[in-house]
Order: structure tokens, then sequence, then C-alpha cells
């Protein structure tokens, strides 16, 4: 286990969200993926995007296991995730790969 936590973003267009409970029902898909393993630490919205922020030891490996998901998690063409470690301001995108954009939150 690593002695790092990490926080890991998945950002999306806020047009990938027809309403407020359509983005709920994704954070509940996350959290019913992501299990104990990983904590699903909420989102946020504005400047046009939504945020969603998992807290873990493991960002690859928690966005293999979203990826991994029947409910196609990734599958909006707009979405990007990237991490970073909770002392560092600086994130590293990891989806889509190869995804060289600099990453920021709004």
């Amino acid at each position: 286990m690593s002695d790092v936590t990490y926080q890991l973003v998945l950002q999306f267009p806020e047009a990938a969200f027809s309403d407020f409970d359509a983005l709920v029902r994704y954070e509940d898909s996350l959290l019913a993926v992501l299990g104990d393993r990983h904590e699903v630490d909420g989102h946020d919205m504005g400047s046009g995007e939504v945020n969603f922020f998992v807290i873990t030891d493991d960002p690859q490996g928690a966005l293999m296991e979203i990826r991994g998901s029947s409910g196609g998690l990734l599958s909006h063409p707009g979405l990007r995730v990237a991490a970073r470690p909770t002392n560092a301001d600086v994130y590293e995108p990891l989806w889509p790969v190869g995804d060289l954009r600099p990453f920021t939150l709004a």
C-alpha cells in the first residue's frame, strides 16, 4: 500500500448530464463500482464542467476498476480523468490515454 494519497478527478462537460438526478445516478454508480476500496468524495459543478472526486492510494487501480465496470462510466467523449497527490497542485492526465493537455479545475 502506498504512503501517498491521491485525488482522482473525473471531469465532464456540464452538458453530459441532462439534470441533477443524472449526475447523482453517476455518482451512485461510482460508489457501487469502487466500494470501500476507494473513497468517492463528492462532486462539484461550475464553469461548464462537472467534477467527481475520488480519494485513493491507487489512482491507476481506481481508474481500471471504473474502466472495467459494465455501466460505461468512461464512455462520454468529453470525459477527462487526472490524478494528483493530495499534497501537490499539478494533475497528471490519465484518461483518455495519451491526452497530454494540462488538466485544471475551474
